[in-house]
């Protein structure tokens, strides 16, 4: 029997308002005189002298436009972008650049390499009674309310994230830490941020917390404006496949449990034709997972000659450039990727601060 931890969400919000890391750190710096915000703008590609980053081009309002750096360059384009800016702009494996025509500047061929994400697996049920956010949103004066317990109090539906419940769970028998993770959301729709059913629905998401499949994000061309190639290679490796499978198992068996039969009516999804054999759950997983938004490691941390960036974020071979973002995670976090990240930002100012001071 898996053993199981229910949690409350702890949510990024304050008073009610959502609370990104740009109200959290950029907002309040917005004043000093040393920062420049240019919205709107496209990284296009990295400027070097030599072997050193001295700047960066970008693209504002259709214009190109050059920032150039006196001390260091850092990049914090996330895990699908900064592999990508660093292939155009010649730092990636050599056979990969020649074949999209882009110069080499060193080989690098981890770059965009190590790509992991969180694949989502959502079952859905019909509610037996009309308690659900889809309830909320399919009638007006409910509508209403909960705005109006928005406007008034910061609190209700509008005041914290869809899915208000989580669960960490083992299911492989030999697992000594939960590997995987439940998001409980009162609405359901066929797709994540589509229209709710016009029915009262509720959402079991489940994903595998380690993943042993790798994938890779790969630039199309030498042009940073072209979305590169990304090849998660979900469920690859068969213990992914098995978790997977064990893990809609115990969704199924939770909504059949003594707690929620009178609330659950009907099993929407995977529905009452999808079989419990491996092979049918299986293909339910095939057709319906997707990507819970958690992409990491394509510029990959290490010790290792092979790794991207060391431990201090420097891209290895290169002078004063950093990459500070979720792609430097050598293995994805057992659970959401934010705060990590956030932890990353943070860690990375201490090194740029730290290494001034040693060179100054």
């Amino acid at each position: 029997m898996p053993v199981q931890q229910g949690v409350c969400w702890q949510i990024t919000t304050r008073k009610g308002l959502r609370c990104s890391t740009a109200v959290a750190y950029l907002r309040p710096a917005r004043g000093r005189s040393n920062l420049y915000i240019r919205t709107h703008a496209q990284a296009t590609r990295i400027l070097f002298a030599g072997q050193r980053a001295i700047g960066v081009e970008y693209l504002l309002k259709g214009q190109a436009q050059q920032a150039r750096v006196r001390r260091e360059l850092i990049i914090a384009a996330g895990a699908v972008q900064s592999p990508q800016l660093l292939q155009v702009s010649g730092i990636g494996d050599a056979a990969h650049l020649a074949r999209i025509g882009v110069p080499l500047l060193l080989h690098r061929p981890e770059v965009g390499r190590n790509l992991q994400d969180h694949l989502q697996i959502r079952l859905m049920y019909k509610v037996s009674k009309p308690i659900t956010t889809n309830d909320d949103l399919r009638c007006l004066w409910r509508k209403a309310r909960i705005g109006l317990r928005w406007l008034l109090w910061r609190s209700g539906p509008l005041a914290i994230g869809i899915n208000q419940g989580a669960l960490f769970a083992r299911v492989q028998p030999d697992a000594t830490r939960p590997d995987v993770q439940f998001h409980f959301g009162t609405l359901s729709a066929d797709l994540a941020g589509a229209r709710p059913h016009p029915w009262s629905g509720t959402t079991f998401s489940v994903c595998q917390l380690r993943p042993v499949s790798r994938g890779s994000i790969l630039a199309r061309s030498a042009s940073a404006l072209e979305a590169p190639a990304i090849q998660p290679n979900y469920l690859s490796a068969e213990v992914d496949r098995e978790v997977a499978i064990a893990a809609v198992r115990l969704a199924r068996r939770l909504a059949r449990s003594k707690a929620l039969q009178s609330y659950l009516s009907e099993e929407y999804r995977p529905g009452p034709d999808c079989g419990d054999s491996d092979e049918d759950l299986l293909a339910f997983i095939r057709d319906y997972g997707a990507t819970i938004f958690h992409p990491v490691g394509t510029c990959r941390m290490g010790n290792d000659a092979t790794a991207v960036v060391d431990g201090r974020l420097r891209v290895r071979g290169i002078e004063g450039l950093r990459v500070i973002d979720a792609s430097i995670m050598p293995t994805i976090p057992s659970g959401n990727t934010h705060i990590p990240t956030v932890m990353i930002g943070e860690r990375g100012a201490d090194f740029l601060l730290e290494d001034h001071k040693e060179n100054a």
